[in-house]
């Protein structure tokens, strides 16, 4: 899985690549528009927010940020036997008395999984936000992609993303909990 910003190959096209390109252009808007589904993107209710304390203390003043992470638009090309998508993922974060370095330093991940939830890849992502001047709230726009082999029949449909934050189990026991 990989972050990306966009993708060209370097190539020179020939008079006659045009024109196949333009014929199988005109081709496609003739044909039918792809009907087969994206997968079902899944943001990890107890990984979706993260509130990251300076130290041991648990109070208010003791908190560096407060962040929380949702996916966004997922853009789906199907190509033969392979699916590729693009997902925007969105994390916002909130700047903590305790943070005087006036950055959110955090990681979050995203895995692909089948409908019955096994894992066939999980990759994390680290993420430094910078607050600005005077500002406390601030949000990052990230987009990842991949691209599926599909196997016989299969589509997006019978796949998963999950989306959340990277957490520590203290973290997690505090989401639970609050």
């Amino acid at each position: 899985m990989t972050v990306t910003s966009s993708r060209f190959d370097a190539f020179r096209p020939s008079r006659l690549f045009l024109g196949l390109a333009g014929s199988l252009l005109l081709a496609a808007c003739a044909s039918e528009p792809e009907t087969r589904p994206c997968p079902q993107v899944v943001v990890v209710s107890d990984a979706s927010r993260q509130v990251k304390f300076s130290g041991q203390g648990r109070d208010l003043t003791d908190v560096l940020f407060e962040a929380s992470i949702s996916a966004g638009r997922l853009v789906c090309d199907y190509d033969d036997n392979e699916l590729d998508w693009d997902l925007e993922v969105q994390v916002v974060a909130a700047r903590g008395p305790a943070n005087d370095d006036r950055l959110a330093n955090l990681s979050y991940f995203v895995a692909l999984a089948r409908t019955d939830q096994t894992i066939l890849q999980r990759d994390s992502f680290d993420l430094a936000i910078p607050f600005p001047g005077n500002r406390t709230r601030v949000s990052a726009l990230e987009e990842v992609g991949q691209v599926i082999t599909l196997q016989g029949q299969e589509h997006g449909g019978n796949y998963r993303i999950y989306v959340g934050l990277d957490l520590t189990r203290e973290e997690m026991e505090y989401n639970r909990a609050n």
